[in-house]
């Protein structure tokens, strides 16, 4: 079986939840008024998220104009530090997130002890091949792509193996294999999709690291890299800003990782908590994180991402993969980029 030929092999579950089209979309149950008026009363709750902030607020303004009396407050970092911070809380009896959502499903898996039972309304509705506990949800499914400056790159890249042209030396950026579960995604499919080469072909062009999505996408606007390795949520809603900055899909596939998001059981306020994953995991909330981050969706009948090429290809590893090869093969990574932490 050739490598792209095990892309779209792997792709199937989630490819299926996006094309999915019955007659109509099953009914979301969300929200009940009782949830509602309880959330209301607490008022509040505290997500803990390795989302990247840009992208939390763009569609926490979607989640307030639904319920404008909870406040969220969000505390955001990279999914390696926050895994670290939230064991580290939980062991001394402090963890202070009532939502949890980590972009690592090996890292949540080692956490699973501290979050409660949940599953939304619509749980029947949802592709579960990907997920690692049924306490935790695919609130959040980050693609892989790349992004251009296209006010100072003429000729983009179409393809990962673009991306080893030596035109791009030094003008290149992309975030560190150990950042957290996406760039470990990413990673992981390079070597296993593009062959064991490939980091040593784009280390060659010399790139610039970072340690987020969020600092790389902002130097691909400001030009400091004309061309990048970047989640389609850090790229999309610049575009939609008015930023020169352009997605590609690359023609290979593109790396996938489902996030797992869950409540919390020390949760402060279970039902503002509630309230908002069985919002964000609603047909509607889905939606949201897809037209405004460039999410795709594991929801059957969501939306496809706006400007998404219709065969896009999402690979999606293996989960028990993921976890055994993950310290390794960041090792190996750390190596041959010279990368100390």
């Amino acid at each position: 079986m050739s490598k792209l030929k095990d892309v779209t092999r792997i792709a199937a579950p989630a490819l299926a939840a996006l094309l999915w089209s019955g007659a109509g979309a099953m009914a979301q149950e969300c929200c009940s008024k009782e949830l509602v008026d309880a959330a209301n009363k607490e008022g509040k709750l505290v997500l803990y998220t390795a989302l990247l902030l840009d992208s939390e607020q763009i569609v926490m303004k979607e989640f307030n104009k639904k319920f404008p009396k909870v406040k969220v407050d969000i505390v955001r970092a990279p999914g390696a530090r926050l895994f670290t911070r939230i064991e580290t809380e939980a062991a001394a009896g402090k963890l202070g997130a009532d939502v949890v959502d980590l972009t690592d499903l090996g890292l949540a898996k080692r956490i699973e002890n501290v979050f409660a039972d949940y599953a939304p309304p619509n749980a029947a509705q949802w592709q579960k091949e990907t997920m690692i506990s049924p306490k935790l949800w695919p609130r959040t499914v980050h693609v892989y792509g790349l992004a251009y400056n296209v006010a100072l790159l003429k000729d983009p890249p179409k393809s990962w193996k673009d991306m080893t042209n030596p035109a791009y030396k030094g003008k290149m950026g992309l975030v560190i294999a150990g950042s957290g579960g996406t760039t470990w995604t990413k990673a992981m499919f390079q070597r296993k999709v593009l062959g064991e080469d490939y980091w040593k072909a784009v280390a060659a062009v010399e790139p610039r690291l970072y340690e987020s999505n969020g600092p790389l996408a902002t130097a691909v606007v400001s030009g400091e890299v004309q061309v990048a390795m970047l989640l389609v949520n850090a790229t999309l809603p610049l575009k939609q800003d008015g930023a020169p900055i352009e997605v590609v899909y690359p023609t290979e596939g593109m790396p996938t990782t489902p996030g797992a998001a869950g409540i919390t059981k020390t949760a402060a306020n279970p039902n503002a908590a509630k309230l908002f994953l069985d919002w964000f995991l609603s047909l509607e909330g889905q939606n949201a994180m897809v037209g405004k981050l460039g999410f795709v969706s594991l929801l059957n009948g969501a939306n496809v991402p706006p400007g998404a090429p219709k065969d896009i290809k999402l690979w999606i590893p293996n989960k028990e993969e993921y976890e055994k090869l993950r310290d390794k093969w960041i090792s190996d990574w750390n190596v041959v980029y010279k990368y100390r932490q």
